[in-house]
């Protein structure tokens, strides 16, 4: 999962792509810290979805644009789109099941 602070390359690499999963965060969330490992983890079941790692205190136009107003913040952008949103507390076995069905969706 790359890491990318900067509102154009993120627009970018959603746009570039079939499946995005966003990972917002801030530099001084431990909650966030200790759940990007989980959810690196559950992308390795997912090949083809780009996985992208956002800190919101560092490109405070994150915020506006993506509407993250707590964090950590997952979204999924199918195609460009928000099809899925988790904030604060995320059950990763749950947001595996939802981006699976995606997948399955655009892949399968």
């Amino acid at each position: 999962m790359q890491t990318i602070n900067q509102l154009a390359p993120i627009k970018a690499v959603i746009g570039e792509n079939r499946m995005t999963l966003a990972y917002f965060t801030t530099t001084d969330c431990n909650l966030c810290k200790d759940l990007f490992p989980k959810v690196e983890k559950m992308l390795e079941d997912f090949p083809l979805i780009t996985g992208l790692r956002a800190e919101a205190d560092i490109e405070p136009a994150l915020v506006g644009e993506y509407g993250v107003f707590v964090v950590p913040t997952l979204i999924l952008f199918v195609e460009g789109k928000e099809t899925l949103r988790r904030a604060r507390t995320i059950s990763v076995p749950e947001v595996a099941e939802a981006v699976s069905r995606y997948y399955g969706m655009i892949y399968e």
